[in-house]
């Protein structure tokens, strides 16, 4: 029996499950694969190009100079790098700086505003919170990237995971809570 009054309805019963996820139309492996190297080639390709200038402008009149010395118990080798242009080493490093700020825009700040970075939106996918569909900001897309790069680098794993899991996502979708979606 219940402590209520006679005449009034009992009260609802608490809801404790979460409402379930809605369903999305997920992007394939081959999509995800294609837009990370769109996302790791062509993007930063500008940068690359002017660190390679740099590259040959820093070196091409370069030389070395190699001295060996030797005792009685030793040998001890010496190479010395001669005629690196300053300037050249100066493009270089601005070329490379360059790449990585094209890179940190496409990920971060266009990912993390609109869920589409250059190679996602050139495909026809996008990165959005799991919970509501909604693009993840700049912040989460900076932490998603950075797991990204992280366990890229540690596990190739990360990238296959999407190939057996019913969601399609890698352990870095995982961690921030999004999924990879079709938008076309």
């Amino acid at each position: 029996m219940t402590d209520q009054p006679p005449g009034f309805p009992p009260p609802p019963a608490p809801r404790y499950a979460t409402p379930p996820m809605p369903a999305y139309p997920y992007a394939s492996w081959w999509s995800r694969v294609g837009a990370y190297l769109l996302d790791g080639i062509v993007v930063p390709l500008a940068g690359y190009v002017v660190a390679g200038i740099g590259a040959f402008v820093a070196f091409k009149d370069a030389g070395t100079t190699t001295t060996t010395y030797g005792g009685d118990h030793y040998t001890s080798r010496t190479v010395e790098t001669t005629g690196v242009s300053g300037a050249g080493i100066a493009v270089l490093a601005a070329g490379i700086l360059f790449a990585l700020a094209l890179v940190v825009w496409n990920m971060v700040f266009r990912q993390g505003r609109t869920g589409q970075s250059v190679g996602k939106s050139w495909l026809d996918i996008a990165v959005v919170r799991e919970v509501d569909g909604r693009p993840l900001g700049p912040g989460m897309a900076l932490v998603r990237w950075l797991v990204l790069v992280v366990l890229g680098d540690a596990c190739f794993l990360n990238f296959l995971w999407p190939l057996w899991d019913a969601r399609h996502r890698c352990w870095h979708d995982m961690l921030v809570s999004s999924v990879v979606t079709r938008t076309a």
